[in-house]
């Protein structure tokens, strides 16, 4: 197994055995608009996603609550390379639709909340309960500062620190 693989699954099961602070939930209505591709706006440093840009996730929703999940980047040093991960997601309580669980790796399950979803602007956070992971995500590569900005308050107003935010660059899609 090569060391960033397994440093990524320690990682991985670590955080998926702690215990989470209280997150300032907006409700989600409909997590179904959560489906379909997604580009990777910003994030909080991951040794999942380093040396990665051009960052994409696509959910899909499958039968009984299920959705799959695609992740795609590219190698910064070596641009034919592209990396996938693939895995499930689902909703382990209806009336917490903000709250998701992931499996990249079985049997490892990882919690995740729809911190924010705007569905107008094609806009939404998505954060570790124990707010060490965060994702911003658009429906478009591009996102102007005006709304970047307001983005970084909601992530702050739930207790993210984002000194070590990563714009992600697109320019390869």
């Amino acid at each position: 197994m090569h060391i960033k693989s397994f440093s990524a699954f320690i990682f991985i099961f670590i955080i998926s055995c702690t215990t989470p602070p209280d997150i300032i939930d907006e409700p989600v209505i409909n997590y179904k608009l959560y489906q379909g591709k997604w580009f990777e706006i910003a994030r909080l440093p991951n040794p999942v996603e380093e040396g990665l840009t051009c960052i994409t996730m696509n959910y899909e929703y499958q039968d009984e609550g299920i959705m799959t999940v695609t992740s795609r980047g590219v190698n910064k040093s070596d641009p034919g390379d592209v990396k996938t991960l693939s895995g499930r997601a689902w909703i382990p309580d209806g009336n917490e639709p903000d709250k998701i669980k992931i499996q990249f790796i079985w049997p490892v399950t990882i919690d995740y909340v729809l911190i924010h979803i705007d569905e107008v602007k094609g806009y939404a956070i998505l954060g570790s309960p124990y707010k060490h992971q965060l994702w911003i995500l658009g429906r478009s590569p591009v996102v102007d500062d005006e709304d970047f900005d307001a983005l970084l308050k909601i992530a702050e107003k739930n207790g993210y620190k984002l000194e070590n935010i990563i714009r992600v660059d697109h320019t390869c899609n």
